[in-house]
This record gives structure tokens, sequence and C-alpha cells, in this order.
């Protein structure tokens, strides 16, 4: 694209084209081009510690950490450093000030009080095979012992190393799931998957036959939790009681038998026990105390200190009444845990939780709404349970239940319940009063409901509140598990894959049934799970042997059109892949989900831009749910099973024309070490940029609306100190736009 000179003599003088941002954003809540944001709920908490100044929460991905000096919140997650995956355990020891994290993968970090994280595999140099989760962890002179499940682990806090390990503690030697330790003054007694085992600490506790078995009657149990008191070691066994340790022998506490539990811990001549929902104290001369409030819901953790309890709980996050009543400490983050449908609409990100099992039981989860808008984390409450997926049409918003039927909110924010009995959605099972609804989509016809089991599966809302209700001679369309509907009106169903599969095409007049057969469909496999629409019209399908697409959508109805599997690598797309989500973002590119991470494809899938899993990126699993796509900021966000993390990226949605086009950073400094990011560009356009004489230093084309630049020139090097003129244009050169950027020093 060639530059008259008289435009770089009029961009010379005014550089008034672009708005200059000095911020690494866009917008209020954005974060910088290739830059991550995790987004982990902290309200389930299970495992708590205290430090000297600090009470450290743990949630499933990430700690909180709370200062009780001014009351404030910080987090560490795989942002921070953090290196396992789900948090299983944390422990504080004062001397050293360091805080222990175990995972259910075996790592354990070693966070010091200059914030340095040390990551290490306990069993990095053994032959160990089977899992490696760390269950519990418990602090015993400036000694961390690691309950695992193939044995203990004593590790030195100080000089951050593993002292021993006793490994295979069964019967005859064979590997013992340990839950938990508890010492005695020269005794330590092991919770495990079969009874508790006990050993003198001048034993040599590296031979089996060297420990203690109680694990008959009622011990012949898994172990939920064992702590100690004033030499007196505890017991809880869920569904029997805690037993008390004396005299070589175990004798039955005659209060909560029967009950559930969740831990043991001692602190000040006190045991702590939570209950499933309660938390009681026992003191000294052995009276138990109900501490009763309603933010107990589901501990998972309780500690004493100074006479004041610090809770875990599975609900309501922090808990504690160490400042008077009970209050809870909660970072702003999403209510749910986990999301199994991302939505995003008008700049704001819907996550619902989901609704049914695998075989498609309903679970009973609280009908909570996620929503994340303009960097923060805020809930709606809806009268259902177990969401599906959210939608909009025109100003009305519609929530799906998988048993509760469909909710309707106006702008005037009335709420009508559309169920069986004022609609057409059925039970899919009667008398079974559950009607189950699993996918929404929205058309110029009205929104598309898919009830999951019924005779009729597909119906259609339209605008003046009437339905319609739509049956099918295929027996798979009764279970649809996935909507989309296309630039031409066109409705794509999904079935459940363990129900027969395939999937359906509609337009109201007529559908067809397409499979893995040649011109029957030509999909790579029966087992479709995911489906998206592109910027052109194309219908991309994901399923478990790779990635197709139908470039004719009327072409289907008469078997003139089969999909078409793109190449790369030689091969086709993601064969060997469970492709369970994808999302088209502003530059037509194509982001797809498997259960071994993400894919960012360009928009014919041929050529390969980003693969991120758990060993490259701050994903927090490779197993992933869905994708949705802020198209203004660009921002992706990832559900996976453990929760959603997102990331911005260089494409945002667009028009023909360009709207206000923002640099930033600008000016770079030279420190910064990311992406310039150049937003509000028209659709695709040329972007230029040259040195004050017109020398082309750098060149790209957007995607969408956004172009990146890694502030290198086409040497590798960074751009001397000075002002760079930006020149940009449609591809067709009918629109233009011009600005500056500076770099310095």
């Amino acid at each position: 694209m060639k530059m008259p000179r008289l435009l770089c003599r009029i961009v010379t003088a005014l550089f008034l084209s672009f708005t200059l941002l000095p911020h690494p954003g866009a917008a209020q809540g954005d974060i910088p081009l290739g830059n991550w944001r995790m987004h982990i709920s902290y309200n389930q908490i299970n495992s708590i510690a205290l430090g000297n100044q600090k009470v450290y929460a743990a949630a499933r991905n990430g700690v909180m950490v709370f200062d009780r000096a001014d009351n404030s919140i910080t987090t560490y997650s795989k942002l921070d450093g953090l290196k396992g995956q789900a948090i299983t355990s944390i422990a504080y020891d004062a001397t050293s000030q360091t805080l222990l994290i175990a995972y259910e993968n075996g790592i354990l970090d070693i966070v010091d009080n200059q914030l340095v994280i040390t990551s290490l595999d306990p069993t990095k140099n053994s032959s160990l095979a089977g899992s490696k989760k760390i269950n519990n962890i418990t602090l015993r002179n400036n000694v961390a012992y690691l309950a695992a499940d193939y044995g203990v682990v004593l590790f030195d806090v100080r000089n951050k190393q593993v002292k021993e390990t006793w490994r295979d503690l069964g019967a005859t030697g064979e590997t013992l799931k340990i839950l938990q330790s508890a010492f005695t003054t020269d005794s330590v007694f092991l919770a495990t998957e079969k009874g508790v085992i006990a050993g003198n600490l001048d034993d040599n506790l590296l031979d089996f036959n060297n420990w203690k078995r109680f694990d008959t009657g009622e011990f012949n149990a898994s172990i939920q939790s064992v702590a100690s008191v004033n030499e007196k070691v505890y017991a809880a066994i869920n569904a029997s009681g805690i037993f008390e340790y004396g005299s070589g022998s175990w004798t039955k506490e005659t209060f909560l038998q029967g009950a559930t539990f969740q831990s043991l811990n001692a602190a000040e001549s006190t045991l702590i026990i939570a209950q499933d929902d309660k938390v009681w104290t026992l003191s000294a001369s052995n009276a138990l105390s109900l501490v009763a409030d309603k933010l107990i819901t589901h501990p998972a953790m309780a500690l004493l200190d100074a006479g004041k309890l610090w809770i875990g709980d599975a609900l309501n996050g922090l808990v504690t009444n160490a400042n008077g009543p009970f209050t809870r400490y909660v970072p702003n983050s999403p209510a749910n845990a986990t999301a199994v449908r991302l939505t995003s609409q008008n700049q704001v990100l819907y996550a619902a939780a989901g609704g049914h099992t695998a075989d498609f039981k309903g679970q009973g989860n609280p009908g909570i709404l996620d929503m994340f808008q303009q960097g923060s984390w805020s809930l709606e409450t809806t009268a259902l349970q177990d969401l599906t997926d959210v939608a909009y049409s025109a100003t009305r918003q519609y929530v799906s239940s998988f048993g509760w039927g469909v909710q309707q909110r106006d702008e005037q924010g009335t709420v009508t319940l559309y169920d069986e009995t004022n609609s057409p959605l059925v039970n899919s099972t009667p008398p079974d009063r559950h009607v189950n609804i699993t996918s929404l989509a929205v058309s110029e016809d009205g929104l598309w409901v898919a009830n999951y089991g019924a005779a009729k599966p597909l119906h259609l809302l339209k605008s003046d509140n009437t339905w319609q209700s739509f049956s099918f001679t295929y027996s798979a369309a009764r279970f649809p598990t996935k909507l989309a509907t296309d630039l031409y009106g066109n409705v794509w169903v999904v079935p459940n894959p363990d129900s027969g599969g395939g999937l359906v095409a509609f337009n109201k007049t007529k559908s067809v049934y397409l499979t893995n057969i040649a011109s029957a469909g030509g999909l790579p496999s029966k087992a479709v799970r995911s489906i998206a629409i592109d910027r052109d019209g194309l219908v991309w399908v994901g399923t478990d042997q790779g990635v197709a697409y139908f470039i004719d959508p009327y072409g289907v109805y008469d078997g003139a059109v089969d999909a078409i599997k793109p190449i790369f690598d030689d091969r086709f797309l993601l064969k060997d892949d469970k492709v369970t989500a994808i999302a088209v973002d502003g530059g037509n590119r194509k982001w797809m989900g498997t259960e071994r991470g993400v894919w960012l494809f360009g928009p014919d899938g041929q050529s390969q831009v980003y693969n991120f899993t758990t060993a490259n990126s701050p994903l927090l699993s490779n197993v992933i749910r869905d994708i949705a796509i802020d198209g203004k900021s660009g921002e992706v966000f990832f559900a996976t099973d453990e929760g959603i993390v997102s990331f911005r990226a260089d494409a945002t949605e667009s028009t023909s024309t360009f709207q206000t086009v923002k640099i930033f950073p600008n000016p770079v400094s030279a420190e910064f070490a990311g992406t310039v990011g150049i937003t509000g560009l028209a659709t695709d356009a040329i972007v230029k940029i040259t040195d004050i004489t017109g020398k082309l230093i750098w060149q790209t084309q957007a995607n969408g609306g956004t172009a990146s630049w890694n502030a290198l020139d086409y040497t590798g090097k960074r751009p001397s100190t000075g002002i760079y003129l930006v020149f940009s244009a449609t591809p067709d050169g009918a629109e233009s736009v011009v600005g500056k950027i500076a770099f310095v020093d």
C-alpha cells in the first residue's frame, strides 16, 4: 500500500486520526493483548492455614490471602507461578514463614516470605506408578508430613528437600492410601483408606512391619480425619462417629454418632470438628459445643486462633468471627466453580454451571447465573435449577434449565417461566415433572428451544409469545444437546451421541439427518460434540474424530453436499481429537476446544495460530467444555472442567468502516515486552507502520477490527526511540486512517 507524499506531510503535521492510549487496555476492565486472566471461584474453600498476620484459604485452583491488618484480599494462581493442578491441602510454617500448597497431581508449591514460588514433585526420582495425589499436609518441627495416595513424604521445609518417604505401608507391603497424619510426643497416627496405623517415631517407619494397625470392626473403613489434642488422638469415621485413642485401643464417643464429617483439627486444647453442615468444638473437659451461624453451611475445615474461628466453607468462602459476628470474605469471582455453557452478549459474559450428569440426570445445582462485565463478576439468581444456556432475543433474556423449563425476563424485569403448564414444552419422561431444556438459539424467527427427550424436541417461541413445535422421523433427534442457527435461517440440531448422534439440519419445511456416511453428510464421525457458524455462513462441526464444515447449507437437504474436512499438517484437522467446543472470532478464525487443550486455526482451518495446554499456558485443565468470545474486546473465555480462564486475542468484531481507532500502549516504554494493539479498524484492514521518513518497518492485516504488533521491526529489533507513523486502509483502498505511535527509553 503506497502512501502519497501529501498524505505523509498531513500526518506529520497533525497526528490527529488515532486515539492515543497510555494504558495497557482499551477499555475499563480490559487486559493487554496476549495476556491471560483467571476466573477462579473462591466461594468453595477446601483448606485453610493461619499465618502470622494473614489467613490463607484454598479453593480448588487458587489461594486467597486475607490480611488481618487491613482486611484486604489478594490471590495466588497459575498466573502468579503456581504449578500444580487441583489444590488438596495448604499449611503454613510460622518459623520459616513458608506457605505449602499440595495438589492432586502430586506437585508441592513452596511460597516463601518474599513470594518466591518453588515447585517440586516429591516422586520425581522414584519409579512410582499410579496416583501421586497429596491428600493432606501436617507440620511438625519444620517438617511437612505429606499424606499421599502412595504413602507419606517427609519434607524439610527450611532446606526445601525430601528427607524420606514412607511407601507401601499396607499390611503385606502393598500400596496404602494415606489421608492425614497426627502426632503425640513419640508417635505418629495415620488415617488411611483402611483404618488407622500408628508408629513410634524412633522406629524405622520405612518398614511396613513396624506399624501397628487398627483396621477391624468399624475401623475396617476409610478414616475421614485424625487429630491430636493434649496427647489424645481422635479419628472420625463417616456414618459411624468419632473415636478417642487411649491405652492401646479406641473408644467411640457418645456424641455425633452416625454423622458425616469433613475434618478434625486441633488448637488451644480444643478439637474442632467440621461436620457435613455444622462446626463443633470439643473442650479439654470433653464439653461439646455447636457453633451455629447462617454463613456456616458446608464447612470443609475450621481452625481456632485466639478463641476465634476461621472456617473454609464450600458455599460461603472464608468465614470468621474474628472481628465480631460471623462474616464471609471472598474476592471478586464467579459463584460457581465451573461452567458448562458460556454466552457473550453486549460485552457481558454469562456462565451457566450446568444441569445434568453424563447420562442426562438432573443434578440439583442452584440456579445462579454468573456474569462478567468490565473486569468484575456479579450474579443473577433465578427461580430455576440446573441452568443449561442463556440467550437474548430483542430486549428479552432467556435462561434454560434441565428440569424447570425456560425463564424469560423482559427489560422491565418481569419474569415469566415457561414449562408444561403454559407452553408446549413437555416432560421428557412422564410422569416425571421435569421439563429438560438443553440449548437455546436465536434467529429472525424468534427463540429456538431444545426439549430433550420429548416427542416434539424442537420449539420456536415467536416475538408475539406464541409457540410452534416440530417433530422429526429420526429417533436421534429426540435428544438434542445443542442448537445453532445459520445466516440463512436454518436450525442445526446436535443430538446426544449416546442416543444416535449425527446432525439434523432443519428449515421449518424440510429436514435432513446427516451422518458420517458419504452423500449423507460425510461427517468425520457420527458423534458430534460442537457446532458454530462463521462469518461467511459456513457451518463448522466438531466431532469425536476431528472437524468438518458445510459450505452450502441448502445443499445438504438433497444430499448434494457433504462436509469438507480441512487438511492441516498433512492430515484431517484434529482427526484424533474429540472437539468439544468451536467459536469464531472477529477475524473469522476458529477457536477449537478438545480434551487435550485449545487450538486457534486460521479462517479455513489449515493454519495454526495457537495451541494452549496446561503445560504452556494458565489453562486450568486441558478438558474444554465451552468457548465464548467478547467480540468487542477480543477476549476469549474458556470453560474447562476445572474452571474458567480467558485470553485476550488480537481479533475483534468490525464493520466495513473505521471506528474510533486506538493504539495501546502508547507510548511504548523500554520495559514493555508485550503486544501493541490497534483496534477500531475496518474489517480486515491493511496496517503499515513507517518511520518519520516513510520507511516501512512493519506491515500486517487486521483480524476483523484489530491488528497486533510484537513491537519489533522486520529485522526482529525494537525500533529506536522516536515517533512512528501508522497507516491503515481497507483492502480495496476505499477508506483509510492515519496516526502515530511513540517509542521511548
